[in-house]
């Protein structure tokens, strides 16, 4: 966990000094003067100075001076940006000493939304609060780490943040559990849920909540009535009888019609030699139940070897 929660601080100061970054180069290049177009003709007038506050989780909090029309990324950007601790999607705007606005960051970096990057007055109060509804997602995404969320939202919400699945995700057995309940894991298909849309698979998310996406398997196993049960690498488009020779073949009190395969998502098929199989199927091939003569003489065969056996060692002790 030590180097989990590493990973996670890392990634999470790369997103907030990639936010800071672009919030510093947002301030545009012309925000000393105004280009105004008249009959034809640009002239260039100087904007009035303007100062404006930023507080809370940024780099270098206090009193900024900006050119009137500035929106709020240039405010965010003369005060270095938000830190490692700064909610970027509660940011509130003050005004003649009332909270006018709580804006979201993330909304205008990812998607352009400029009702969340709003022109600054002077004597305005930019306040960014510490981040409190956090989750953190592990495994095949792009960009696993530490995410804010809001209220209401989503599984597939934190997929997106994250970047989304890599090819390497199975989106089948996604593990939901939460800091405050560990013993509490809940298996999500994300699958099922894009082929039924059904909005019960994709959850809301609470603070504290940690997302683990698995690695597609690779392999599939044999066990039980075979000769030389395993795992073995998956080839893509065979068939059960292949897995059963690599396994040896039957073993003697096989029942070919007794075979189950679990697969990775949790279903369970019955087994036929013509079967397709998938990555992670696990192959159980079950024993034949007594039915003839033969099996009972087989069987007390065995008893009786095992009781010789034991006596023998009672009388060597």
């Amino acid at each position: 966990m030590p180097k989990h929660r590493d990973l996670i601080m890392r990634h999470r100061i790369i997103v907030v000094a990639s936010i800071a970054l672009m919030l510093v180069l947002a301030v545009p290049a012309f925000s000393q003067k105004t280009i105004i177009p008249q009959i034809g003709l640009d002239w260039t007038r100087e904007r009035p100075a303007i100062k404006v506050q930023v507080l809370g989780q940024v780099r270098n909090p206090g009193l900024h001076t900006l050119q009137a029309y500035d929106r709020l990324a240039s405010a965010v950007g003369a005060a270095g940006g938000p830190n490692e601790q700064a909610s970027i999607r509660s940011v509130i705007l003050m005004r003649d000493g009332k909270a006018i606005d709580t804006l979201d960051l993330y909304q205008y970096m990812t998607q352009n939304d400029q009702s969340q990057n709003p022109e600054v007055k002077d004597g305005d109060i930019v306040f960014f609060p510490l981040a409190t509804n956090m989750v953190t997602v592990f495994g095949q995404v792009f960009k696993p780490g530490k995410y804010e969320i809001k209220p209401g939202e989503r599984l597939m919400d934190l997929v997106i943040m994250a970047g989304g699945f890599t090819p390497f995700s199975t989106r089948e057995d996604i593990k939901v559990q939460n800091i405050a309940r560990p013993d509490s894991v809940i298996s999500i298909n994300v699958k099922r849920f894009a082929l039924d849309r059904d909005p019960a698979l994709n959850i809301e998310l609470k603070a504290g909540d940690i997302v683990t996406v698995p690695t597609t398997p690779t392999t599939v196993t044999v066990v039980g009535q075979v000769q030389k049960g395993g795992t073995f690498p998956y080839e893509p488009g065979t068939l059960l009888s292949y897995y059963l020779g690599m396994a040896g073949g039957y073993a003697e009190r096989a029942s070919t019609g007794n075979i189950r395969i679990n697969r990775w998502g949790g279903k369970t098929v019955k087994g036929r030699e013509s079967t397709i199989m998938e990555p992670g199927d696990v192959v159980v091939v079950g024993e034949m139940q007594i039915k003839g003569w033969r099996d009972y003489i087989n069987l007390i065969a065995q008893v009786a070897t095992t009781g010789f056996i034991v006596w023998q060692v009672a009388r060597v002790q």
